[in-house]
């Protein structure tokens, strides 16, 4: 999906690579939100602090309506949309060696650190309300869904991991074509170097048509479901 920003003085480019994983799943969110957490911070390393490749760089897991997903998001005013989803693929392939190669120390520091955050108090009532009604709002109705991928962590080993990685995030997996549930999004700015390359051109006042009818499409191409 390509879209142009709203506003033509935004010099920004974005892009959100969303991989959907798959229906809720006790295992597979406990997974899904131990690769978004490992991922994290050498995506960031890498990307905003060597590279500078973005000022804004990030991933994190999503659960939207019943549906598991994790987005890999980059913000720049200096690289073009596709060189960003071709940086992101090939963190991803890099990373895989990485992640083979991670001492077991470190794994279980990871399981440790984001099972102590999901146990973590809530600092207020209204933090806590809030929480409520996410839940009351996506008909999940799980009070101790923290409590449950704190103990669904416990039980993941690294080749756990590293499956669904290779699974969900790769292009191939088991030595062949992998079928992932990809979504790019382009949010293209107005620059004069690479972030505006293959920005729709057109009239700003019919941009928030083009909008709403280019994510209509989109919905309408997946038939209105989620999954």
């Amino acid at each position: 999906m390509v879209l142009p920003t709203k506003n033509f003085q935004e010099p920004n480019t974005s892009v959100e690579v969303y991989f959907q994983i798959s229906k809720d799943d006790a295992k597979a969110r406990a997974i899904i939100d131990l690769i978004s957490h490992i991922l994290y911070e050498p995506m960031y390393d890498q990307l905003r602090t060597k590279e500078q490749f973005g000022y804004d760089v990030g991933c994190g897991s999503r659960w939207t309506f019943g549906v598991i997903g994790t987005c890999f998001k980059v913000t720049t005013s200096n690289k073009s949309a596709d060189e960003i989803v071709s940086r992101i693929e090939k963190f991803l392939q890099d990373y895989r060696n990485d992640l083979e190669n991670m001492p077991k120390e470190e794994y279980l520091g990871k399981v440790i650190g984001l099972a102590k955050s999901k146990l973590l108090m809530n600092d207020s009532l209204e933090e806590e309300c809030s929480s409520f009604w996410d839940k009351i709002i996506e008909r999940t109705y799980n009070w101790e869904e923290n409590l449950e991928d704190a103990i669904q962590l416990r039980g993941l080993t690294k080749a756990d991991v590293i499956e669904a990685y290779e699974k969900y995030f790769l292009p191939m997996h088991g030595g062949t074509a992998n079928k992932r549930r990809r979504l790019v999004i382009q949010v293209i700015g107005v620059n004069e170097g690479p972030a505006s390359d293959n920005r729709p051109v057109m009239s700003p006042d019919i941009v928030p048509a083009f909008i709403d009818d280019t994510v209509k499409s989109v919905h309408e191409s997946s038939r209105y479901q989620t999954w």
